[in-house]
């Protein structure tokens, strides 16, 4: 030891971690990211469902004023896999990855006519585990998410 208190193993200019240091500190991160991967992934997963719902629920109030507007009907329409959806003369919108947009109606199509009242129907946006409906009233087209 020094006259300061340092040993001379400190003072090297190669002091620093070890390889055994360094390794379980890696080892570390890696179970700490393998725990925390699967939640981060399904609150992704969350996320995109919800932005389904809102999407889904935008369109269906975007075809019910198209429908007001025009005084025609208006269809909205879903694949029954899942996979699509959109409005009739409109473009094919998709789902976000790993979220499906099923209709529960035969058809799968919900109809929005020109004094604002539709077919009714309801849709299930589903991720994984989890499904929100979205519901069409059908006497007065208002667009309920979350059930009715």
């Amino acid at each position: 030891m020094s006259g300061t208190g340092e040993s001379p193993r400190d003072s090297s200019p190669d002091a620093g971690e070890t390889l055994i240091e360094a390794l379980v500190v890696v080892a570390i991160i890696s179970l700490v990211s393998l725990i925390g991967f699967p939640q981060l992934q399904q609150s992704l997963l969350t996320l995109s469902q919800q932005q389904a719902v809102a999407v889904v629920a935008a369109r269906l109030r975007e075809a019910r004023a198209d429908a007001l507007s025009t005084d025609s009907p208006v269809v909205f329409r879903a694949a029954a896999d899942g996979r699509a959806y959109g409005v009739s003369n409109g473009p094919v919108a998709t789902p976000p990855p790993g979220v499906t947009v099923e209709p529960t109606t035969s058809g799968g199509g919900i109809a929005f006519y020109g004094d604002g009242s539709s077919s009714g129907g309801r849709l299930m946006i589903r991720a994984s585990k989890r499904a929100v409906a979205v519901t069409v009233m059908a006497p007065t087209g208002v667009v309920i998410v979350g059930g009715a």
